[in-house]
C-alpha cells in the first residue's frame, strides 16, 4: 500500500517577521526601524550635514525645514 508522506511546511522566515509586525503600532515600528537602521541612519546624517553650519540655526527651524521638505504640496 502506497503511504504518502506528508511533509510540515513552516513559514518562510519572511512570512514570521511580518506576522510579528503585522499588529505593532506605528510608533512600535518607527522604533524597530530607528533601532534596525541605526548605523545607516547616523552615516546618512553625517554624510547630509558634513559642510552644514548649523549655529545660528533654532531646532525649530530644522523641524520646519525638514518638514516643508518631507510634506512638500
Amino acid at each position: 500500500m502506497n503511504s504518502m508522506k506528508f511533509i510540515e511546511s513552516k513559514p518562510s522566515v519572511f512570512a514570521q517577521m511580518v506576522d510579528k509586525l503585522r499588529n505593532k503600532s506605528e510608533a512600535e515600528l518607527k522604533m524597530l526601524y530607528l533601532r534596525f537602521f541605526k548605523k545607516e541612519l547616523e552615516n546618512k546624517w553625517k554624510t547630509i550635514t558634513k559642510d552644514a553650519n548649523f549655529n545660528n540655526t533654532t531646532e525649530e527651524d530644522i523641524i520646519k525645514a525638514i518638514q516643508k521638505n518631507r510634506y512638500r504640496n
